[in-house]
């Protein structure tokens, strides 16, 4: 990374929340490398989109354009559903692969980085 690249990436909640939208967006890769703490993996992401989106909406000084809200908000409701669901099968390395809930979920994910960036 060049010192140009380094002045442009955002900093704050706003990396947070980068951060975690990515690791929603590379769940294939997320599963992969963490097949035998699953359950726990995948916890953890949705706790840290959480935590991370919360953040961000607290600290934003404007409210962000209705894309990246509309954006932000589809990511939370589907995780949020997911969770309210309480159903293990949608919590293991084999659904994060495969399931179409967690393929929805790296779509939204990847759709809200671009909105944004």
């Amino acid at each position: 990374m060049n010192a140009s690249e380094g002045a442009h990436r955002p900093k704050g909640p706003s990396a947070r929340l980068g951060q975690a939208l990515a690791s929603l967006a590379r769940l294939p890769v997320a599963a992969a490398a963490a097949a035998l703490s699953f359950p726990a993996h995948a916890e953890n992401l949705v706790v840290e989109f959480d935590e991370a989106y919360t953040a961000f909406v607290e600290g934003m000084d404007r409210l962000p354009n209705e894309s990246q809200l509309l954006a932000l908000q589809a990511v939370d409701t589907k995780l949020a559903a997911m969770v309210r669901k309480k159903d293990a099968s949608l919590w293991t390395a084999t659904a994060f692969r495969g399931d179409p809930n967690w393929a929805e979920i790296r779509r939204l994910a990847e759709a809200a980085m671009g909105e944004c960036e």
